[in-house]
């Protein structure tokens, strides 16, 4: 660890999270809680001690943003150590965990990082949750080995260098900005092209609406079957998970093209394997599938367009999106209906996420990990994992706008198809079983310009559109859900200082981010 730096500038994708944060900051969403079943004894003198150290070798853990827009950092110059809190409860497990990790982080003071003891009725769970802006799923694996380290007393072997942090930060904004991402953005740009619908499926909405969770263990002989038919056909295990999943989602939609998230870890650089830290990206991966298509097809198709995403994977996700032009709450709504996360967490040698023992002088206590509750902002999110018990299969509904009912659908019928996959992958895709465009119909959004001048909104609007790049933008567009970031902030409040001959405050977007409002505040409205 070097002990003289005491911040690090944040990339692309923890500024995007920076902002979203400022828009809302009592969303739970980019949360990471990691909650383990706690069998004997935990000393709670060496768990507080062992939070220090973690807070010590990676200190990132204690940070929070400073700096201005365009100049934002992660520091953590004098933060307070990592939280560690005790309570008992008379709730169920589950409902006490989800409200425990569902508490918002202040990113504007920290620490980023906490550690609960929380226990209820024959239950205790040890919950270790993150800001995504300090860490991922690789980064769960290395915080639960040093703490295991740091527990008993060892040595911290786990690696830290804030530099690695750095590099990486500004890679992702010459990414974004300069010509080393050109061709990237050209890639995206022709893969995401029109042409694209809103995935539907048949919902039945939680009322009142509450997160919503099937967990699912994948049985020994299909996995068995799944690995044996991915290795004949030439393709891996996770791209015939994949397929399962995609061609799932075309039964039920009624849909021939569907958009999907995959996150890759994105740690290409060997210095960023073993680093805690924000690498991951979310890649959007599309296939194109007909009646005529079979389950083999769909592999190797998907085998493709991951190897194609892949190559281009290192463009930071906001600025794919905005490359193909599909930025604002209307392509949010597009694009952000589902993502695949596949984490192997038994990629770390001598760690068992299912048997992770923290050992103390005459005390002993054995940790496994729980179903992991986080969403990223989707509404269907499936997480696969593996592990020493086998491979794992959480259906989320973060927001409850699908319901358990289809849920459970959808798990049961994931077992049908990939069952499909491993014993005859050249039949036809199953027939579909919703109609095309079922679903909830999406409410259209007003004006809110008020009484603000014509002329001036047509300015304004020529402003933001030079600014984000973009057309066709109306009252009720955010310039944060446009794509804007911190830097596009300040030229934007540069440029229309100069044009209303007037000097506007940066805060000004912030508050008022939408452009209908923003043009008010601006100029005032209209006697």
């Amino acid at each position: 660890m070097n002990t003289t730096r005491h911040s690090v500038p944040l990339s692309v994708g923890q500024e995007a999270m920076n902002v979203a944060w400022r828009l809302e900051p009592r969303k739970w969403t980019n949360i990471i809680p990691v909650p383990l079943a706690v069998e004997g004894e935990l000393d709670l003198g060496r768990l507080r001690a062992a939070a220090d150290v973690l807070g010590t070798t990676f200190p990132q853990l204690r940070g929070r943003v400073t700096g201005s827009p365009g100049a934002h950092r992660l520091d953590w110059g004098d933060a307070p150590p990592i939280p560690v809190t005790e309570s008992t409860t008379d709730l169920g497990r589950d409902e006490a965990v989800r409200a425990a990790w569902q508490v918002p982080f202040d990113l504007r003071t920290g620490p980023l990082a906490r550690l609960q003891v929380v226990t209820g009725p024959g239950w205790r769970v040890l919950l270790l949750t993150l800001h995504h802006i300090v860490g991922d799923g690789a980064s769960v694996l290395l915080l639960l080995e040093a703490l295991r380290q740091a527990y008993a007393g060892e040595p911290v072997t786990v690696p830290d260098d804030p530099g690695v942090l750095e590099a990486h930060a500004l890679r992702t904004v010459r990414l974004a900005e300069g010509e080393e991402g050109e061709r990237r953005r050209a890639y995206w740009a022709a893969e995401l092209d029109a042409g694209m619908a809103p995935l539907t499926l048949p919902a039945t909405p939680a009322e009142p609406p509450r997160y919503t969770m099937v967990s699912d263990l994948l049985p020994d002989d299909l996995v068995a079957g799944l690995r044996h038919r991915a290795e004949t056909s030439g393709v891996s295990y996770v791209t015939a998970l994949m397929a399962g999943y995609y061609a799932l989602l075309r039964r039920h939609s009624g849909s021939s093209d569907i958009l999907s998230f995959l996150p890759h870890h994105g740690r290409t650089d060997p210095e960023t394997r073993q680093q805690v830290g924000y690498f991951v990206n979310l890649l959007p991966i599309r296939a194109r599938m007909s009646p005529a298509d079979t389950y083999t097809d769909v592999m190797r198709q998907l085998r493709g367009r991951v190897k194609n995403a892949l190559a281009h994977g290192e463009l930071p996700q906001p600025t794919i999106m905005r490359s193909a032009g599909l930025v604002g709450p209307q392509a949010r709504e597009l694009t952000h209906r589902g993502i695949f996360q596949y984490w192997h967490a038994g990629l770390r040698d001598g760690l068992d996420v299912m048997d992770l023992p923290l050992t103390a002088p005459g005390a002993r206590a054995r940790l496994s990990l729980l179903d992991i509750e986080s969403t990223a902002g989707f509404t269907l999110a499936v997480m696969v994992r593996q592990d020493s018990a086998g491979t794992h299969v959480l259906w989320k509904d973060p927001a409850g706008a699908l319901g358990e009912p289809l849920l459970k659908t959808l798990a049961a019928d994931y077992h049908e198809v990939l069952w499909t996959i491993a014993d005859d992958p050249g039949s036809p895709l199953a027939e579909i079983v919703a109609a095309p465009g079922a679903g909830t119909a999406s409410a259209t959004v007003g004006t809110a310009v008020g009484r603000t001048d014509a002329d001036a909104l047509a300015t304004m609007t020529e402003l933001w559109q030079d600014i984000l790049g973009i057309d066709g933008i109306g009252p009720e567009d955010s310039f944060f859900e446009l794509g804007g970031h911190s830097l596009l902030a300040e030229s934007l409040i540069i440029d229309v200082s100069r044009r209303f001959g007037r000097e506007v405050e940066l805060s000004v977007l912030f508050s008022r981010p939408r452009l209908g409002e923003f043009t008010e505040h601006v100029v005032g409205p209209k006697e």
